[in-house]
């Protein structure tokens, strides 16, 4: 799906009423909002890196689903839960991760508990990225929410009502907060039966 499809179904449903100059931010933020429920998901190889429990995330990450590591599923925890969990010691700790926090870094990466004692081996895509027989022991992914200006084909008509909603709630001389609800709401709806 393209962002043109939606601009062209907005245009249609708001019967030319639609200020294309402030299409692609309604766009974005309509987007944002399908990334933050998790509706435009990827899963990528991450590197752990021996003696260093940061872990660095792809840039596009809204919200983490899981982190794997050697076919472990993470925990995510807390700075108090991992704490408790190595008496105080977890970032001293080595050994295969079995969990991570996501306090005490930055925006767009972990620290793993304990720190691993051996780097991720490059995968290289031959079959599939990054599971499937591309997969070697001791790799990491990151299965995550992501934002990005695609998104599936039957998306298109809730994305589109979700761009309404934005549209006719904002001041303009269409403003049309019954018109904005319906859209917003109906686009709810179809979203909710898909999942």
């Amino acid at each position: 799906m393209s962002q043109s499809d939606v601009q062209n179904l907005v245009v249609l449903l708001s019967n030319g009423q639609a200020d294309l100059t402030v299409f692609p931010k309604l766009y974005d933020d309509a987007i944002a909002g399908l990334g933050g429920d998790d509706w435009l998901t990827n899963a990528v190889p991450i590197k752990f890196t021996e003696g260093s429990n940061a872990v660095n995330l792809p840039n596009t990450l809204l919200n983490i689903i899981t982190i794997i590591y050697d076919d472990t599923v993470l925990s995510d925890l807390t700075l108090r839960e991992m704490e408790a969990l190595s008496n105080g010691n977890w970032r001293n700790a080595k050994g295969k991760p079995i969990a991570f926090t996501r306090e005490s870094e930055t925006v767009k990466s972990i620290e793993t508990y304990p720190t691993p004692t051996q780097t991720s081996p490059l995968i290289i895509p031959v079959h599939g990225l990054p599971v499937g027989e591309d997969y070697q022991p001791g790799n990491g992914i990151s299965i995550h929410s992501e934002w990005r200006k695609d998104a599936m084909p039957y998306l298109t008509l809730p994305l589109a009502l979700k761009v309404l909603a934005r549209e006719y709630y904002r001041e303009s001389p269409h403003t049309d907060f019954a018109f904005a609800g319906l859209c917003d709401g109906l686009g709810s709806m179809i979203l909710e039966a898909l999942k």
